[in-house]
């Protein structure tokens, strides 16, 4: 695991849900780390085989400021035996299905454009805001009647889940496009949401 989910988070290995997501959306404002990285971070903390991998693999060891003695006469005693636990048995097998399933999710979903808008909702309302937008994407990219209702509730979503996670220009670019829609309550609304997410931006 070249990237451990904590570190990329910067989040305890007691994070709740809560934590997790609220450390995405920071992860997410300050760039450090592509989306990619970030989004599998999030989902090996999510699910609890992967989170005993990612519990492994981080170092626990504080960093050392000082030595309080000089004797090293431990050092010249046989190094400790390890033993792993039963639960890391598979863990080979474990890492070879999590970089699968990342190259799945780069792919495009093999769902049809209602179960997409189904599961983008869901997804929003559940805070998996990566997964929701994935799902989102594709269905707008999919979608060839940009008038309906469905449509247009999925480009709202993506405007609301692309500022939780601080992607504020993206955010205003939808909202832009929204406010010259041919649908008077969508124009009203993304008039009144515009001016909210620029006031963000020069918060930022």
């Amino acid at each position: 695991m070249k990237y451990n989910p904590y570190d990329i988070l910067g989040v305890s290995p007691a994070a709740s849900k809560a934590e997790i997501a609220k450390a995405v959306a920071m992860a997410m404002k300050h760039k450090k780390h592509p989306v990619d990285i970030i989004a599998k971070a999030q989902k090996s903390l999510l699910k609890p085989e992967e989170r005993i991998i990612a519990d492994y693999l981080r170092p626990i060891l504080p960093t050392i400021k000082y030595f309080k003695c000089s004797d090293l006469s431990a050092l010249l005693q046989p190094a400790p035996r390890l033993m792993l636990l039963p639960e890391f048995d598979g863990l080979e097998q474990a890492i070879a299905q999590s970089a699968q399933e990342e190259r799945l999710e780069q792919e495009p979903l093999p769902i049809n454009l209602s179960e997409l808008f189904t599961e983008g909702i869901i997804a929003c309302k559940e805070e998996r805001y990566l997964k929701a937008i994935k799902y989102l994407e594709d269905y707008c990219q999919g979608c060839t009647d940009t008038n309906s209702k469905d449509y247009i509730q999925a480009q709202m979503w993506l405007i609301k889940v692309y500022k939780i996670v601080g992607q504020l220009e993206r955010a205003i670019a939808l909202c832009q496009l929204l406010s010259n829609h041919t649908h008077p309550q969508v124009q009203t609304w993304a008039t009144k949401t515009l001016p909210m997410l620029s006031k963000e931006v020069y918060h930022v």
